[in-house]
């Protein structure tokens, strides 16, 4: 007869397969979201960064932080995001050597037409199935696996790439 796992080891293998599904079905609805704006996924980070600054724009600079690129990089990527109607750019009011980098109507109106129902979607299934001391663990675990995220993608940035060999 096996023995029967713990219930610590059986509450972190159920922990880990809720997020490798969890990952996966995040990665498909990301190459879906991809594919209808028509930009590639450093692309769509970038557009998502932008439109999260609102009304004060962003900077080349934040963005190659943010997305680990060259300022040869973001400037490329930013030519095909403008070029797409996605981004516009601009001096700076005040500091006219650095430029100013903000969403445009179009961008807006398409991210808000389809991310907007599937975020009421999530409110909605969460408030329905979850208590209010559910969801505050369900925030405290998001925002650690954020902050623990973070710090990975920090160390991953400081290792050389792989060789071809």
């Amino acid at each position: 007869m096996r023995p029967r796992p713990t219930e610590p080891a059986r509450i972190s293998v159920e922990l880990k397969r809720a997020l490798e599904f969890y990952h996966e079905t995040v990665e498909d609805l990301t190459r879906e979201l991809i594919r209808v704006l028509g930009v590639n996924e450093t692309d769509r980070r970038a557009l998502e960064i932008v439109l999260l600054e609102d009304e004060k724009g962003t900077t080349p600079g934040l963005l190659a932080e943010r997305l680990g690129l060259t300022s040869a990089g973001v400037t490329i990527m930013l030519n095909r995001l403008e070029k797409q109607g996605y981004i516009a750019r601009s001096l700076h009011p005040t500091d006219r050597r650095r430029v100013i980098v903000m969403a445009t109507d179009l961008a807006a109106r398409r991210v808000q037409e389809l991310v907007v129902p599937m975020i009421v979607d999530s409110y909605k299934m969460l408030l329905e199935y979850f208590d209010p001391a559910e969801l505050e663990t369900i925030a405290d675990f998001l925002t650690r696996a954020g902050e623990l995220q973070q710090i990975h993608r920090q160390r991953l940035r400081g290792v050389d790439p792989y060789s071809r060999t």
